[in-house]
């Protein structure tokens, strides 16, 4: 089955590059992937201007998830406390065309993924050793044994991964996501931002923002909260967000707090800038350099 969606003020390109599902598409060319992993493999998507054409379709209700057209970050405006409204509503205005592509049926793949991301290069590493653990167990997640990871490399993160590897496989997604986050955090290696980071993708909260550089930078430069800390897995263990301690200082914490819903999506836009435009110094053409206290003046590269 095939389908064309009609999209306004949306990027594919920008919508995969910061998701976890990325791991399961090779790229065919610009803006244009076919799932090569996990539910509904060979799904072609492609975006034209204003239009997805998105073929090999076994569910469609999936292609909305997939495709991050799901969640609209406009709707969740109203979560975010007013003291933080004015920036956040802009940061929406101008980039909302990125969107979060999620997989719930993917999510042994997404727990994977988010696991071997720990201290490496997502794109240079991560997204080769899932590519070559699907292939290996021929795209079935009950044929990954610690012998099979362990043929992939020999990093600490895959070393790491074939001692869980039986846990990964035992998780069970819950209607209470942070009886999820509990149940994760108990396993060995596992921390707070690789869970937070496998709750968004697998559509089990937008209310979570993994606390990593790319986000605390990006809190930093627009000037968003003073100070803040990262959470501390054994505090995430005992409380939830809305009892927790720490949660005025912890900046998943904060986050939770002050932008709801939004969190997620606000985390997952640091990582689009932080990565594309701020590490290269790319201040005249961010969408956001206008909102930035630390963007290079435009006259800077004359």
């Amino acid at each position: 089955m095939s389908i064309e969606i009609n999209v306004e003020k949306y990027s594919l390109k920008y919508t995969l590059y910061p998701s976890f599902t990325l791991t399961l598409f090779n790229n065919l060319k610009e803006n244009k992937y076919v799932k090569i992993c996990g539910y509904n493999t060979g799904l072609i998507i492609e975006q034209i201007e204003n239009k997805l054409i998105i073929e090999n379709v076994i569910d469609s209700n999936y292609i909305y998830d997939i495709t991050g057209l799901w969640y609209e970050p406009r709707e969740h405006l109203s979560d975010v406390d007013r003291r933080f409204l004015d920036i956040i509503e802009k940061i929406v205005d101008k980039v909302s065309f990125i969107r979060l592509s999620v997989s719930r049926q993917d999510y042994i793949f997404i727990f994977i993924s988010t696991f071997l991301s720990r201290n490496t290069d997502f794109y240079t590493n991560v997204i080769r050793w899932v590519k070559k653990i699907c292939e290996l167990s021929e795209n079935n997640v009950h044929k990954i044994t610690p012998d099979l990871v362990k043929k992939i490399g020999n990093s600490y993160q895959l070393q790491q991964l074939a001692e869980v590897i039986d846990q990964v496989l035992s998780i069970r997604l819950e209607d209470d996501f942070w009886i999820v986050r509990r149940s994760l955090l108990k396993i060995p290696y596992a921390g707070p931002k690789v869970v937070d980071a496998f709750l968004i993708f697998t559509k089990s909260t937008t209310s979570i923002a993994p606390s990593d550089i790319h986000y605390e930078r990006f809190i930093k430069r627009f000037k968003i909260f003073r100070n803040f800390r990262k959470p501390i897995k054994n505090y995430c263990i005992r409380y939830r967000c809305y009892n927790c301690p720490i949660s005025n200082r912890c900046l998943t914490g904060l986050s939770y707090n002050h932008f709801g819903r939004l969190s997620s999506w606000i985390q997952t836009v640091s990582y689009v800038i932080d990565r594309e435009f701020c590490s290269r110094k790319l201040c005249n053409r961010c969408p956001l350099s206008d909102l930035c206290f630390r963007a290079a003046p435009l006259s800077s590269s004359l």
